[in-house]
This record gives C-alpha cells, structure tokens and sequence, in this order.
C-alpha cells in the first residue's frame, strides 16, 4: 500500500510539473509578442521594452523564464492582471468560490439523483422501468448544456416568472462578502430580513444547479446500473437470496454497498464534467464564477489570466483524480488484494 501511494504521488508532482510546463509555454505561443502580452502595455518605445523584459525575466533563457515562473507559481504568485491591475490569486480568491458553490449543490443533486435512480435502474433490469430510466437518461445526456439552460430560462424565467434568470441575488439585497460562499455569507451577515434573502438566494441556484446537474446525472445513473448488474450477477448475491433476505436488506446490506465501490475512481469523470460545465453554466446564467471570469479575460485578451486559470483548473482535476484513486484504493478489499498479488 504505501508504495502505491509513492507511485500515486510520483504521478501527481510528474503531472503538475508536465501541466505548470504546458501553461508556461502556453504563454510563448500566444499571438504576438510576449512582451506586450504580459504587461498589457501596446505603445513601448525601446527603453520601456526593455525594461519590461527585464522585469518579466523574458530576456533570459527559456529554462531561466521556466525557472522563475515556477519559483513564482510555488511562492503563490499568478501574476498581475493587466485588465483589473489586480493580483490574479486574488482575483482567484474572489471568484473561486462562486464556482465551487453552485457545483456542490450539483454534485449534490447529481448524487440524490444519480445513485437511487441507477440502483433502481440496475435491480429493475430490462424491466419496463430500466428502460424508462435509460431513455430519459439518454434524451437528457444528449442535449447540450447550453440548450437546457436556455430552455429552462424560457419555461421558468421568461414565461412563468418562477425563478430568476441571472446572478446570484436581488440588486436589492446587499450581503458583506466575508467568505465567498453567498449562503455561509448570509448565515454570517447581521442583517434585517435574513431569511427573505435567503429565499432569494436559494431560487437563484435553482436554474443553475438543475442546468449543471443533468449531465453528471445521466452519466452516473449509467455507472451505477452497470455496477448493481454485475455486482446481481455475483454468487454472494444469489446465495443472499436463498436465506430469505427482503429486497430492502439484500439492497442496503449487499448490492448498494458493493456496487459503489467500483465506481468510485469514475467519479473523477463527473468532476472534470463538472469543472468544465461550470464555465459554459456561470456564462448563460451570469454567474460571477471562476468561469465567467476566464471569458471576461479572453475578450480583454488578458493573457496571465488565462495561463493562470488553466494551470488551476488543470492542476484541481489532477489533484482530484489522484485523491479518488488513493480512496478507492483504502475502501476496495479487492483492489489491495490485487495489489499485493503483483
């Protein structure tokens, strides 16, 4: 076990250190000259270029400039945004968690959904209800994200006047940020009429969540059926059977807890979903998030805040997909057999 967790870890340092070289040299192929890109600034005359280039370190080697920009990276330094005039960490600071709560709420529906409805799915198989599921999951997995999110603003914004189309919260109201996270926020602030700014928060994240949520949902209901129809599929299962188990015990005690344990290294898929999602949704809903903030900086071709915002998201997809591999590595009795047997 531990030297699988040295070869997991070998992996990740490799992968950051292959994904900091790749958002480096990403700043070399930018369309123009570095320079100019980097500082923002059009009309240099000679002194005022070099300057600059000495100041970002670009009249040095390629492996010095690599050298200096991870010396930056580790110290915590992204860069400065040439469109806000800001550090970019603390430009990330402000919109990160944005974008970290409206994907917890639709990992959260995606898992409510997701894990009942494959379990259901994978028990009930080529039953009237298994084929129910699969056509909804399939209809719902084949319509892009930014359809269902129009969609859903014409149903329920533009047409019923149910939920808000747009933003985080009513112009009205006006919580002090002390956190990032609008609810935790709220709960925080001392302010009159809490609980109606609450309300007001919370039917803001309906549209988003719901637009975030349908593909992850629709894949994991797949994972999860596949999973309950092997683990049905296996002797323990059958022999369950014949000691008279009740459907609820030979779900909660054999099949559930079986069958989600393979799955477990797959929820890396719905999280690199759910970051790359989460951009497309923050954009259609205006979502003040990490990813309206990436676009926003490619209409100002701000270009440290690109190369910052993929060497993150980036590195958080790596840093996750390790983690849950470690997790099911400790959960998996079979996977540690297998192991040692090598």
């Amino acid at each position: 076990m531990f030297v699988y967790l040295i070869r997991r870890l070998n992996l990740l340092i490799t992968t950051l250190f292959l994904i900091s070289l790749f958002s480096f040299s990403l700043g070399h192929f930018f369309p123009g000259d570095p320079v100019i890109n980097f500082s923002g600034q059009q009309s240099l005359d000679y002194d005022e270029y070099e300057a600059l280039s000495q100041t970002l370190g670009m009249n040095q080697s390629y492996f010095e400039q690599y050298i200096i920009y991870l010396r930056r990276i580790l110290d915590g330094d992204l860069g400065l945004s040439f469109s806000t005039q800001t550090p970019l960490i603390d430009d990330v600071i402000r919109v990160m968690p944005a974008s970290i709560e409206l994907s917890f709420y639709a990992l959260l529906l995606t898992l409510v959904l997701g894990l009942p409805l494959g379990l259901w799915a994978g028990i009930k198989q080529h039953k009237l209800v298994d084929k129910i599921i699969f056509t909804l999951a399939t209809m719902a997995n084949s319509v892009p994200i930014f359809w269902s999110g129009l969609i859903f603003i014409l149903i329920f914004s533009l047409n019923n006047q149910i939920f808000p189309m747009s933003g985080r919260l009513n112009l009205l109201y006006e919580v002090p940020s002390q956190t990032g996270f609008l609810l935790m926020d709220i709960f925080l602030a001392d302010m009159p009429n809490k609980l109606a700014v609450y309300q007001d928060a919370l039917t803001h994240l309906v549209l988003p969540t719901l637009t975030l949520a349908i593909l992850p949902t629709t894949l994991l209901i797949g994972m999860m059926r596949s999973s309950v129809v092997n683990v049905m599929r296996s002797p323990y299962i059958k022999a369950a059977l014949t000691k008279g188990l009740s459907t609820r015990e030979l779900i909660s005690r054999h099949v559930f807890r079986n069958a989600i344990v393979p799955i477990i290294p797959q929820f890396s898929l719905l999280f690199n979903i759910l970051m790359t999602s989460t951009m497309i949704t923050e954009i259609i809903f205006s979502w003040p998030g990490i990813g309206h903030w990436l676009i926003e900086a490619i209409y100002q071709r701000d270009y440290p805040a690109i190369q910052a915002t993929l060497l993150l998201v980036a590195s958080i997809m790596i840093m996750i997909t390790v983690v849950l591999d470690i997790l099911h590595m400790l959960v998996n009795p079979l996977a540690r057999q297998t192991l040692h047997a090598k």
